[in-house]
């Protein structure tokens, strides 16, 4: 049975004018119709649909298709039209002038009525372009009608006298703008696939899903029919995972289409995003025979780009884009493009540049000045300066020369030091205290007063969010009310690095990601204003972690690489060196590159570093790589001394490192239920009490794996509720992690899978969390890659056998041996699992 959706739908205005136009032709008249809208709305179906009635009533058709391999071929459209049945003979097109040219395709029109349909014209070479513009201005002339499809502005508009022929005027051009379905022509699609009505719920979700686009929605249908499945409410959760993939199939088959300098552009465009012009795109992409402006109009044309001054990537391209590149060769793409442009340009207002030397003679920028200020004897210096120096100084991860100038203490009990300047310091102090613990500074921490309570000023406001999100003392929306707070420009009180990092860390804690991300920006512009790269490089490694706790990997990436490449100039703060070493191992698992997440793991940590407030973050992350690679023995003393650094620390909200989640799977994989029991269960304990969704659906989760029985079925339908609502946190509304989630909770009232039962699932688990790696079903086209390798085909073959291409193929492959833990084609020997 053809469950093929109907492409046509809420067309019919569109319809309704290709009917004319050709009644028009038979009429002896003249038509002109430009169909333009976004790739798979349905521009070429419309030609067919008129193409076809042409035929029926006895007139000629001729069809041409553009492409972006041959948008530089002179001619191409034309020696295409020439080629068709109802055309006749013709020497090359490039022998011709335009007027001879044109005026074969008159005569053949004059002798029969002429359909002349040309497919994506956005691809159109230049001499193609103008004969077609000297075609539209002839059409008059002859019972002729022009059909071409593309994306906005692809159909030339006739201008006369542009080649000597201005006593005509152009035909009129007819422009039918193709617009995404509505709710209703996506049900409407769906009772014609499925011939009948079909469940709200299905869709709705369709809809949604779809976007309203008909290719997109055609895949899915088709996709859904084959593996056997009914439209009903319970298969709708499967709707984004297959949209989401029917679009990436389509992105990489455009990719596979570009020639090598335009997927270079391509790359480039991905890792910079919105943040370099197009001069600096094309030095990036290393241009070498393409204009960059050329360049960006075939991919705009595309899809794959949008925007020109700013280009970017959509939702989606980006991952493709940069799948064909190693870890290493991505990161240092990203390197090249912070080289070129920082993502947050400085302000236009005056101080040094971003390139400005951090050693230099001011006082703000230069480390070496801080650390004089600071010692100074003099009582006269203003508490203002010494409280700057000593901010920039604890930013850039020297903790210790602010402690050991002692001149803090001095400076708060001095009589003269203003209210706002001693309340910051006092926050400061104890900042550094909490982050940076060490017993040679009791001696100074004695002789200052504790932190006040309530806090007085933005900057106490921001340790005491920090404190209390760490310890879990808080509740997250007071931890939320004094973040905000503490990034609030309050006159008279000097505004500092360090809490407003603490603060906007802090919010992240409490799952409020867009404000710490907003909260961030600022931070790191200011740091370039002044030139202080160090302090740059330790900004964008939180703004680094922030990305990535909510899903954000391309702009982590981005980030990470600049603060990596900052250290490799000599810019980098030894205490960061754990936290840009996490995110490095936790961004490659969250990608499965595991033998990339092993090579980052090698990295040095100083020594000096490990009594920072990133070193257990850095223990997480190694003991998560332990996970993944099934070495539960080496994975568990990392996680446990993780947990000791913490609790010695009064750290115990796992929102910032569920050690005990990932330690209970470690207990799990070594043999010890029970005790991985007694840890899962803390967890949950110190999540509910701490109280964001984030942190419990995690702890739910971790019970749900090492638990049996009722209990475990509660605790993932508790996280199901929880994770998958419409006020997820965005840290799980990234469409890869919500997929885990239904996969690890069986979600939408999919039956979870006994022990062994052979479902396979991606990837690890979300970065910031604990988990070993999560499994899911082969697809149907998955699966029939697989198959086919056991059968012997090599990739070239199955690429013909399937009909798409070998690129395509290699990515279907890479997700079976990931989804079923095998590391190639020779482990692809053994059964594959059954699907109910």
């Amino acid at each position: 049975m053809d469950r093929t959706p109907a492409a046509l739908v809420e067309r019919d205005g569109e319809l309704a004018l290709l009917r004319a136009a050709v009644a028009d032709l038979l009429a002896g008249r003249s038509r002109v119709v430009a169909v333009e809208g976004a790739p798979g709305t349905g521009r070429s179906a419309l030609l067919r649909y008129a193409a076809a009635r042409a035929r029926v009533a006895g007139c000629a058709v001729v069809h041409a298709a553009g492409s972006p391999t041959e948008s530089a071929l002179p001619f191409g459209i034309v020696t295409q039209l020439l080629a068709g049945p109802d055309t006749p003979g013709a020497p090359a097109p490039a022998a011709l002038p335009l007027p001879a040219l044109c005026e074969l395709f008159l005569a053949a029109a004059r002798e029969r009525p002429l359909l002349l349909s040309v497919d994506d014209a956005q691809w159109a070479d230049a001499d193609s372009r103008r004969w077609l513009e000297a075609l539209v201005r002839r059409a008059r002339g002859a019972p002729l009608a022009i059909l071409v499809a593309g994306t906005r502005g692809a159909v030339p508009a006739g201008r006369p006298g542009q080649d000597g022929r201005s006593d005509e005027a152009p035909a009129a051009v007819a422009r039918l703008a193709l617009r995404p379905l509505t709710p209703l022509g996506v049900a409407a699609m769906l009772a014609a696939a499925f011939e009948g009505p079909v469940d709200p719920a299905f869709a709705a979700a369709a809809a949604e899903a779809c976007a309203g686009n008909p290719a997109v929605l055609r895949a899915v249908v088709d996709g859904i029919d084959a593996d056997g499945l009914e439209p009903s409410a319970h298969t709708a959760a499967e709707l984004p995972r297959r949209a989401a993939e029917s679009v990436g199939d389509r992105t990489a088959r455009l990719i596979d289409g570009l020639s090598e300098e335009h997927v270079r552009l391509l790359r480039a465009i991905a890792a910079a995003g919105p943040h370099l012009g197009p001069a600096a795109l094309g030095e990036l992409a290393a241009l070498r025979t393409v204009p960059v402006s050329r360049a960006l109009c075939l991919l705009t044309d595309t899809g794959l780009v949008e925007g020109t001054d700013a280009p970017r990537t959509p939702p989606g391209v980006a991952e493709r884009a940069l799948a064909g590149l190693t870890g290493a060769d991505r990161a240092a793409l990203h390197a090249r493009a912070a080289v070129l442009a920082p993502r947050s340009a400085p302000p236009a207002d005056p101080g040094p540049s971003a390139d400005a030397d951090p050693f230099g003679e001011g006082p703000d920028c230069d480390e070496r000045a801080g650390w004089r200020l600071l010692n100074s004897p003099d009582d006269h210096v203003p508490a203002a300066d010494r409280l700057r120096a000593a901010d920039l100084l604890a930013t850039c991860g020297h903790e210790t020369t602010v402690r050991r100038a002692a001149a803090l203490p001095r400076t708060l009990a001095h009589p003269d030091t203003p209210e706002p300047e001693r309340n910051a310091l006092l926050a400061l102090h104890w900042l550094i205290e909490d982050t940076a613990p060490t017993e040679e500074s009791a001696d100074v921490a004695a002789r200052v007063p504790p932190l006040p309570v309530p806090p007085r000023g933005p900057a106490q406001e921001g340790v005491a969010a920090l404190r209390g999100a760490l310890s879990g003392a808080l509740p997250p929306a007071r931890v939320r009310a004094l973040a905000g707070a503490a990034l609030r420009p309050a006159p008279g009180h000097p505004p500092l690095f360090t809490t407003r990092l603490a603060a906007c860390y802090a919010l992240a804690l409490a799952d409020s990601y867009e404000d710490a991300t907003a909260g961030l920006d600022p931070i790191v512009a200011q740091a370039r204003a002044l030139g202080a790269r160090t302090a740059v490089a330790a900004a964008l490694a939180v703004r680094a972690s922030v990305a990535l706790r909510r899903g954000w990997l391309q702009e982590a990436e981005q980030d990470l690489a600049e603060v990596e490449w900052a250290a490799s100039q000599g810019f980098g703060s030894v205490k960061s060196v754990p936290l840009t070493t996490a995110l490095r191992i936790l961004l490659h698992l969250e990608r499965d590159e595991v033998d990339d997440a092993g090579r980052a793991a090698t990295a040095e940590v100083p020594l000096r570093a490990a009594g920072g407030m990133w070193w257990p973050t850095f223990l997480y992350a190694r003991g998560r790589l332990g996970l993944r690679a099934g070495d539960h023995g080496a994975a568990l003393p990392d996680l446990l001394e993780c947990g000791r650094g913490l609790l010695a620390r009064g750290w115990t909200n796992p929102s910032f490192v569920p050690w005990r989640s990932a330690a209970a799977l470690a207990r799990l994989g070594g043999g010890d239920r029970t005790g991985a029991t007694c840890l899962a269960a803390a967890e949950l304990a110190e999540a509910r009490a701490w109280g964001s969704a984030s942190a419990i659906g995690t702890a739910l989760l971790a019970v749900g794996r090492v638990t049996e029985g009722e209990r475990a079925r509660a605790a993932r339908d508790e996280a199901a509720r929880l994770l998958l609502r419409g006020d997820t946190p965005a840290e799980w509304a990234a469409p890869r992690r919500a997929r885990r989630v239904r996969a690890l909770t069986a979600a939408h009232g999919t039956p979870t899978p006994p022990p062994g039962a052979g479902v396979r699932t991606p990837g690890p688990f979300p970065a910031a969390h604990a988990g070993e790696p999560v499994r899911e079903e082969l697809t149907a086209a998955e699966t029939r890659a697989a198959e086919l390798v056991r059968e012997g085909l090599t990739n070239g073959a199955i690429a013909l056998r399937l009909g798409v291409s070998r690129r395509m193929v290699e990515m279907h492959l890479s997700r079976v041996y990931r989804k079923l833990g095998l590391s190639g084609r020779a482990d692809l020997s053994r059964p594959l699992p059954d699907k109910d």
